[in-house]
């Protein structure tokens, strides 16, 4: 893996275990409002979200970015039976679920408007340990994507097989439904 500082994300790593959702957020809000991210904002992230609800780690990070920064969410899960449980919990009006199979089609598609946030298995990366991770695709180079990974607050460039086996062991290995995430005005 090649390891290059991108201009476009600030250089900020995340600052506890669980918060790699939060920065890939912030950093996604960055691109569209410019904000400074620091370990308070981050911590107040993931605090948020865990009083927020026990039933989802993500639906409370979303809460937030959406009712602080006033942006629109789309939240696309890869099977129905977690959409239909996630859809139960009440969100804001500017959070919007829909079911699609995670895949290198759908982020090609969503990489012409934005730059998803993708839910995959970090071993694939790291080589360490199996464990839930959030990255966030900025472009697709060939047959190469180059991601952004809040763990080195770095860019990384990755081979298409990486990130399709990062999201299938997401998916088998570790029994977690496979997700993207886009934020716009």
């Amino acid at each position: 893996m090649d390891f290059v500082i991108h201009n476009m994300f600030q250089k900020y790593t995340q600052s506890t275990y669980e918060t790699c959702l939060a920065c890939s957020l912030l950093q996604s809000v960055d691109q569209i409002m410019p904000i400074k991210i620091n370990k308070k904002i981050e911590l107040e992230v993931i605090n948020h979200s865990m009083k927020f609800s026990k039933k989802d780690f993500v639906v409370g990070h979303l809460d937030y970015i959406g009712k602080k920064y006033k942006l629109n969410i789309l939240r696309v899960v890869d099977n129905q039976p977690f959409y239909n449980y996630i859809k139960k919990i009440k969100t804001g009006p500017n959070i919007k679920i829909k079911v699609a199979r995670i895949d290198f089609k759908l982020i090609d598609s969503y990489l012409e408007t934005t730059k998803p946030i993708v839910y995959i298995d970090a071993y694939t990366l790291f080589k360490i340990s199996h464990a839930p991770h959030f990255i966030t695709v900025l472009r697709k180079i060939k047959n190469k994507y180059e991601v952004f990974d809040p763990w080195y607050g770095k860019t990384m460039i990755i081979e298409s097989e990486t990130l399709s086996d990062a999201i299938s062991s997401l998916r088998n290995h570790l029994l977690f439904c496979p997700q993207l995430i886009t934020l716009s005005k």
